[in-house]
């Protein structure tokens, strides 16, 4: 072990102190002569055996002394070999000592030194100090050893200075690779924790950016592309986040951070973030929660959220179709500790048993030949698995290969609140069900039947005009106009009508009510009226801004432009008035001008960071003692958050920057005066008009298409843009159709079905789709046959959409010149280089507006257009290269 020091190896450090002595002790006792062990600057270690010691009746003063004045004997025992024998000295008085090194790592870290004997051999020694004589010849009384025996206990010491040095040399070894793979732990720890800090800065821009550019009025394929960009940067993160967690696990920075929580909601946020994952899926996903589990809980429901998102996530990943089961249920363990016990089950592919031992490695799926298209670290269940250790829980699981898997979670929780969640009726209330899913059916009928009510499974709801139960459970689609005519009148008859989890709840008449899925106990209960529990969700993103606050100022400081550009893009629904500093300079000079409700600071910027820069606007102006400062940082280990409390700031809120959860902050901090629920805000962030589904065009599915857009404004805006087009693109079908040019053709029918889909044209689109088809197989005949009807029909849509838009065609084109074309292709030729798509779109859109005489020039100008429509950039490229020499 080394020194913290001077980096020397410490021979106590590798052997305890009582080990050394006993083998001291031993060797006295065996071969007679004193016995001391010194480390490598000569220092006793031991006490001394026995205990007058080496020198203490001699002339020396000290050890120290004795072995400064101490003469080499040469070879005392001729032949001997050196390394088989100590080394011999001869002290000032005369008498033979013996040493031998304890060594570790090729160096002496300590001597066993043995002595104060004479040797038979040497005869009478006389000294001309009388003194020395006296003590030599009293010693020689006692101490003289004749070669045989001399030569016996010098193998004996040089036998135990070998053994120890054996001993601290494996001990040294196994000491510097503990260090080591420790060293290596905290590298490894701490690169992962510093990349994925530096992932998450440029995250926050790139998420932040996707959902600014999601708020702006695009085509649907425009709007497909960037919310694909979205999922797999929300992939990216959930890896990034494994990768720290994991980190901060190793390092040993990772710590629970217990508090007081719902339950209820903590499960309700698990059940939406899941059933966006699930998706399109053939999955039904239940949720069997025994009413009876406490309210109120005290532990770490940011931790225990993360586990069971963790699990149920894998569970989405492996099962294809069928069901997913998340039962909860508790055990007393004390009056007030609960052992939570959630056990998840899915009909997924399950485990090999040759790979079930594999499950909670780190860094590692099971066969991932098979299943190499699932993304992943592999690293969730091992977070999860260490999170349970950290919070005294446990993680097991049973599972048969191509039948699915079931996980049983336990861990302790303190109870907080007792209060169960719903008591029984107090009367027998009758309900009859009808729902197809089975698995969805059975957890309702469970749920129900647990508080005594009375369940019956029906198949055709006609009986329930006549035999009126209570309630009526049944699946949304299967509500008829009649139907709901007959509850209108008989209110005293109450409906759930089961709807898929993207539906919203709303009520349809007093009585009938849309409840989405996964329904479990407290939401059933809730919507049929037997219990009132709020239950919370901070996954929905349109929830996000409940309220708006027009008359707050907020000051974001970060001294990356696209962070503060990112920063007050998210924010601009709540129609605060945003100001930005880029430094804490900046920050300062506008905090000495305006008053501020709220301040947004970065943590990391050079010279002056965001706690400094805290603390000179604390210390600069007290009357910003009160105002909340709220780091946004990038850092999220363990601890940041006290940290910042400590050092002044308000709260924090970590990068990418999360929509809701700083939608959240400043609702926390804002003063409640400056608060303005979105029910009572004119002209409220929304993403769709009041009046959409008012709006309808003959002919067209406005209502999908504007559904689809999500709001009307986006979808005038398409309607504009492809009335604007009809004459012009019509002509290019035409042309390529009449010169053969099937590969253009196929590319103009392929735009046309997508746009005219696009504005609920969806007769347009599924003939331009089936002449796409056709171009693509080589039927001729099919697009003989059809091309007329669809040239036909599309140019029938300028009469019919003329009175809804407030464009004209493109009739009017302007004259241009050569030179302004070339300076159009020299700038057109850069934005390709840059791949610049936007910049590339817009040149586009200048040529279209000019009037060229030259077919050939018009053709090029088409295939210009086609090609960008697909993102052919080499293509435009070359009909540029070939437009340039023809003019």
């Amino acid at each position: 072990m080394e020194s913290n020091t001077d980096n020397k190896i410490i021979l106590t450090d590798l052997i305890t102190l009582s080990a050394i002595q006993k083998m001291q002790d031993t060797l006295a006792v065996s071969t007679g002569m004193a016995v001391h062990i010194i480390d490598s600057s000569g220092a006793p270690i031991t006490e001394a055996t026995p205990k007058k010691g080496i020198c203490k009746n001699c002339i020396c003063a000290t050890l120290s002394e004795c072995l400064e004045k101490s003469d080499i004997c040469g070879a005392l025992f001729g032949g001997s070999e050196k390394n088989e024998l100590p080394d011999f000295y001869r002290c000032k008085a005369g008498l033979m000592l013996m040493s031998a090194p304890i060594k570790a790592d090729g160096e002496a870290i300590g001597n066993v030194l043995c002595g104060q004997v004479i040797s038979s051999e040497q005869g009478d020694m006389s000294y001309k100090n009388d003194t020395v004589n006296e003590l030599i010849r009293a010693l020689n009384n006692t101490m003289k050893m004749d070669r045989s025996t001399l030569k016996k206990a010098a193998m004996s010491l040089k036998a135990m200075a070998d053994g120890l040095s054996d001993i601290v040399q494996r001990a040294y070894l196994l000491d510097k690779t503990v260090k080591e793979a420790a060293n290596a732990s905290k590298v490894k720890s701490d690169f992962l924790a510093n990349m994925s800090h530096e992932i998450r800065t440029p995250m926050n821009a790139v998420l932040g950016m996707v959902d600014l550019a999601l708020r702006e009025d695009m085509t649907p394929a425009a709007r497909e592309y960037v919310s694909q960009i979205k999922t797999s940067g929300k992939n990216l993160l959930a890896i990034i986040n494994d990768i720290l967690d994991f980190s901060k696990i190793e390092s040993g920075k990772m710590e629970i951070i217990p508090d007081n929580y719902e339950f209820y909601s903590v499960l309700n946020d698990v059940a939406n973030i899941i059933c966006m994952r699930i998706g399109d899926k053939e999955l039904e996903f239940t949720i069997d929660i025994a009413p009876d589990i406490p309210r109120v809980l005290y532990g770490d429901s940011g931790h225990i959220h993360e586990v069971f998102i963790n699990i149920l996530n894998n569970a989405v990943k492996f099962t294809r179709k069928g069901n997913i089961k998340l039962s909860v249920y508790s055990e007393p363990v004390s009056e007030d500790v609960i052992m939570l016990c959630a056990d998840i089950s899915d009909t997924g592919i399950g485990i090999k048993d040759e790979d079930k031992n594999k499950l909670f490695n780190s860094f590692q799926q099971v066969d991932t030949r098979r299943n190499r298209n699932i993304e992943g670290t592999g690293l969730g269940l091992a977070i999860t698995k260490q999170l349970l250790t950290l919070m005294d829980g446990t993680i097991t699981f049973e599972s048969e290969h191509k039948k699915g898997s079931t996980f049983f979670i336990r861990f302790p929780q303190k109870v907080v609140e007792k209060m169960p969640a719903v008591s029984a009726p107090d009367k027998q209330l009758s309900t009859y069900v009808h729902i197809d899913n089975e698995y969805a059916r059975a957890q309702i009928i469970t749920d129900l039947e647990r508080i005594g009510m009375e369940c019956r499974v029906i198949d055709d709801l006609s009986c329930i005009e006549t035999e009126r139960p209570d309630y009526l459970i049944a699946d949304k689609d299967k509500l008829t106009n009649e139907l709901i005519c007959f509850y209108e009148k008989t209110p005293d008859i109450k409906c759930l009508a089961v709807a898929a989890s993207s539906s919203s709840n709303s009520a349809i008449l007093p009585n009938v009510r849309t409840i989405r899925k996964p329904i479990y106990s407290i939401m059933l209960y809730n919507d049929m009226g037997l219990c009132d529990i709020q239950l919370f969700s901070d996954s929905a993103e349109p929830e996000a801004f409940k309220f708006v606050a027009p008359t707050a100022n907020v000051l974001i400081v970060d001294d990356n432009s696209v962070n503060l550009t990112v920063a007050k893009g998210l924010l601009q629904p709540l129609k605060m008035s945003i100001d930005l500093a880029e430094n804490a300079g900046e920050a300062i000079a506008k905090i000495m001008e305006k008053e501020y409700d709220i301040i947004f600071m970065d943590h990391m910027m050079p010279e002056v960071d965001g706690v400094e820069a805290t603390h000179m606007i604390r210390r600069i102006m007290p009357e910003y003692d009160n105002i909340p400062i709220i780091a946004l940082t990038a850092n999220t280990v363990a601890g940041a958050k006290e940290m910042f409390i400590a050092e002044g700031l308000a709260d924090f809120v970590p990068k990418p920057i999360n929509l809701k959860l700083i939608s959240a902050v400043i609702y926390k901090w804002l003063p409640k005066d400056k608060i303005v629920p979105v029910t009572q805000e004119e002209g409220s962030f929304k993403s769709s008009d009041d009046n959409e589904q008012e709006f309808s065009i003959p002919g067209l599915d406005t209502a999908g298409a504007i559904a689809g857009l999500g709001g009307k404004e986006l979808y005038m805006t398409v309607l504009n843009e492809y009335f604007k087009s009809i004459s012009s693109k019509a002509e290019t079908i035409k042309k390529h159709y009449d010169s053969g040019d099937i590969k253009n053709y196929t590319i103009e029918v392929h735009s046309l079905k997508s746009t005219s889909r696009q504005i609920g044209a969806m007769e347009l689109g599924e003939l331009a789709y089936s002449l796409e088809m056709a171009g693509k197989s080589g039927d001729m005949e099919l697009i003989n046959a059809k091309t007329a009807e669809v040239l036909e029909m599309y140019t029938a849509m300028k009469d019919i959409l003329r009175p809804y838009v407030t464009v004209e065609e493109n009739t009017e084109l302007k004259e241009v010149s050569k030179d302004e074309i070339l300076v159009l292709f020299d700038s057109l030729s850069e934005a390709l280089s840059s791949f610049d798509a936007i910049e590339i779109d817009e040149l586009i859109s200048k040529l279209s507006e000019y009037d060229f005489k030259s077919d050939s020039h018009k053709e090029n100008l088409e295939q210009i257009k086609s090609a960008s429509e697909i993102m052919d950039f080499d293509t435009i490229e070359s009909v540029i290269c070939k437009w340039k020499d023809e003019l």
